[in-house]
């Protein structure tokens, strides 16, 4: 018998998980954990480990059989078929289990699974629309280093390409001199550098190029706004032919949401709930179809 909800939220940075009793609120969760990233197009097998390892976790804490609960998990990566399959065979242990996109549970945890269009911009990018009729639409997420212009990962790299156009002309900036510090300042150091620089680490340079543009750094603040232009695209190709309201979700999506263009500032809305909330819905409403 079902007894509880398991909401898994894996991407380039973190993988986070809240596990609900059925029977209560969303909001009084029964245990929650954070880890590290299980994005299925970066991680790959790895991501299958980190997961498998959270749950295990999670239910060995709270004493709960696998046929007790119902999983859902959102991750990165998975709108890649191959990938999903693969993650799904490495949890057959798991009987209740469901795997989507990190963005479908965004989706449905921004406005409580009504009809709206939801930005995440975290890691990655991407837009996604629910319609009244339940049909849903995506722009961007085509994952790093391919898409997800405007993301952290996106805005790490164009820092490290700043770096690197600085050594090469021989100029300076606060941005450039702080990671020339931190990564090093000769080709071999940003070469070394670069072999294990996944998305995770570009995203975690963000918190530096984000002070150094507050503060003025020219370099920095061309990278920021040219992640506005992105999003600000992004925004554009998810709503402009409609007349739904406009959420911002992730680590970056306040920030872009302070930023957007004044066409589309009277149709935001604050969000309601967040990605977990999305698989917790999820979770609730496939127990309820079993249970007829």
């Amino acid at each position: 018998m079902i007894t509880h909800l398991l909401a898994i939220d894996g991407g380039g940075t973190k993988t986070a998980l809240r596990l609900t009793a059925l029977n209560s609120l969303a909001t009084n969760p029964a245990f929650i954990l954070t880890v590290g990233p299980s994005s299925l197009t970066q991680q790959k097998e790895q991501a299958h480990h980190q997961i498998r390892e959270a749950i295990e976790t999670c239910l060995a804490q709270v004493k709960l059989t696998p046929q007790q609960v119902f999983i859902v998990i959102g991750v990165a990566g998975a709108g890649n078929v191959n990938a999903k399959q693969a993650l799904e065979r490495s949890l057959l242990s798991y009987p209740n289990c469901l795997v989507t996109t990190d963005a479908h549970i965004s989706l449905l945890g921004v406005n409580q699974g009504q009809a709206v269009n939801c930005l995440a911009i975290g890691t990655g990018s991407v837009a996604t629309r629910l319609e009244t009729d339940g049909s849903t639409h995506m722009y961007g997420g085509w994952g790093f280093p391919i898409g997800d212009q405007g993301g952290g990962a996106w805005l790490g790299q164009q820092a490290v390409q700043a770096l690197i156009e600085a050594i090469e002309q021989q100029t300076t900036s606060p941005l450039t001199d702080y990671l020339s510090q931190h990564l090093g300042s000769q080709r071999g150091d940003i070469l070394q550098w670069l072999t294990t620089a996944n998305a995770s680490r570009f995203a975690q340079l963000v918190p530096a190029l984000m002070d150094h543009a507050h503060q003025g750094c020219p370099v920095s603040h061309e990278i920021v706004r040219r992640g506005q232009n992105h999003i600000d695209e992004l925004v554009t190709k998810c709503c402009e032919n409609n007349e739904l309201d406009i959420a911002f979700l992730g680590s970056l999506g306040a920030y872009y949401q302070q930023h957007i263009s004044d066409e589309w500032c009277s149709r935001l809305i604050t969000s309601i709930g967040d990605a977990l909330d999305g698989a917790t819905l999820l979770a609730r409403q496939q127990v309820e179809i079993r249970n007829g």
